[in-house]
């Protein structure tokens, strides 16, 4: 009977191990392939940019096999889940529109830009949210992009230290070839209730713009613990 015990237990050991691991595993890997869709991106924006092609659109793949972990504002559910996702692969890809790239040197960042926010733009780069002014105008143009707590595989997930680095350079480089050098001016957390102003093209009379992410969890800098729905803003200033 002890011995039963014993090789059952070791059973279960072994088979909590290998989930742990698969666990372990599979976030990296769906980071690594949502990464080697953004490079491609950023590739293309490059050639596009270097040829004068304009407009440019570019196909990411649909499929929540893909989707970043705690996307819809919680962490994602267990192996089970996990292994279903990546077994429910889809063919089906949806072309977004690029609006160039986006390059934080302070954070080592250089990331597509998409003309949408929607939950699968945002897995393969940043967005501008739709309604706020266009890159290099006047007002307030607004960047998406995901921060999980505690996790840098995602596309902004350090942005927080950029508190320490007001003054540095952010630099947009639009599909029609312009750099547009801005300087960050500030950072400051908001609430989602606070952060209407922040999505209105005319909050600023002059050009602004705004890199924003999920603030929730501890500051990396000063240890502060920060609610749900709890959003983290860079200001930039363009350089006159």
């Amino acid at each position: 009977m002890k011995k039963a015990l014993k090789i059952t237990w070791g059973v279960f050991l072994i088979l909590g191990l290998v989930s742990g691991l698969c666990l372990a595993l599979i976030e990296p890997v769906k980071a690594g392939i949502r990464k080697s869709f953004s490079d491609a991106a950023v590739s293309a924006a490059e050639d596009a940019i270097k040829n004068g092609n304009g407009e440019l659109k570019f196909a990411v793949p649909v499929t929540d096999a893909l989707s970043v972990n705690g996307e819809n504002g919680g962490k994602d559910e267990g192996l089970e889940k996990l292994m279903k996702d990546m077994r429910d692969l889809s063919s089906e890809y949806e072309s977004l529109t690029l609006l160039g790239i986006l390059e934080i040197p302070g954070i080592k960042v250089k990331e597509p830009i998409w003309d949408s926010c929607s939950v699968n733009a945002l897995r393969y780069g940043v967005g501008r949210y739709p309604g706020t002014a266009d890159i290099g105008s006047g007002g307030l143009c607004n960047i998406f992009g995901h921060r999980m707590s505690g996790d840098k595989d995602t596309k902004l997930g350090s942005i927080q230290y950029l508190q320490d680095n007001i003054g540095d350079d952010v630099i947009v480089t639009t599909i029609d070839g312009v750099r547009h050098r801005y300087r960050i001016a500030d950072t400051l957390y908001v609430t989602d209730a606070e952060l209407m102003p922040y999505l209105d093209p005319t909050t600023f009379v002059d050009e602004t713009l705004c890199i924003t992410a999920c603030g929730y969890g501890e500051d990396p800098l000063t240890g502060e613990c920060y609610p749900d729905n709890t959003e983290f803003i860079v200001m930039c200033k363009p350089y006159r």
